[in-house]
């Protein structure tokens, strides 16, 4: 990860008055990616400590980013993010009956096994600005981006899956933004590699880039 931030930054730092041709206006670029760290997924195995043979699994954030160039150095376009965060655990139930010999309650302890999950989806529209790089393979930018932020959850007790209600999905923060910087390389002229660092999704990213035009 070191490697990668000195990355960005330097190729920050060559801004020259020489604007990179890596993309120009009319340009169409696709980015899928993967990225790091998945905090639901460690959140989620953090608040289960409680219970015995926890298990989290998770995938991303992960997702597909567009944007056309609508001048030299503006673009704007969409970021689609997804993750997901499953967690596994035995849990104990505790079931009380009142004794009428005696008055008082009975109880027993019953172990059963749970399982959550969740998904996340986030659409954001973007705008990047891109920044005067010597070297035309090079592309370096800046991007700001707002847009939905949706949660579904899923729960089971020994596989047999529960009754939810509207409020299991409601999400306390129904929009998401982001501020990102970015880089990507290009080997050939339509095809290269991404890198972003960010704050409102993936922290870290990488993957390919496809320009169309």
């Amino acid at each position: 990860m070191k490697k990668v931030l000195l990355t960005m930054f330097g190729a920050l730092s060559l801004a020259t008055s020489v604007f990179s041709q890596a993309n120009t206006q009319g340009s169409i670029i696709i980015d899928p990616y993967y990225g790091y760290p998945n905090f639901g997924k460690s959140l989620t195995s953090t608040l289960s400590t409680g219970s015995t043979d926890v298990k989290a699994t998770g995938i991303g954030p992960c997702g597909i980013r567009a944007e056309y160039m609508v001048g030299d150095k503006i673009g704007v376009g969409f970021d689609l993010i997804y993750n997901t965060n499953r967690v596994t655990y035995t849990g104990t139930s505790t079931d009380s009956t009142l004794n009428t010999s005696t008055g008082l309650y009975d109880y027993t302890y019953s172990t059963h096994q749970d399982e959550q999950l969740m998904r996340r989806i986030r659409f954001q529209g973007r705008f990047n600005y891109h920044f005067d790089i010597s070297n035309p393979n090079l592309d370096a930018y800046f991007g700001i981006g707002a847009g939905t932020n949706n949660r579904f959850r899923k729960y089971w007790v020994d596989n047999v899956q529960q009754s939810a209600s509207a409020l299991n999905n409601i999400t306390l923060l129904p929009i998401s933004m982001r501020i990102c910087t970015g880089i990507r390389y290009y080997f050939t002229p339509n095809i290269g590699i991404n890198a972003e660092l960010g704050l409102g999704g993936p922290v870290l990213s990488a993957g390919l880039s496809i320009k169309v035009k």
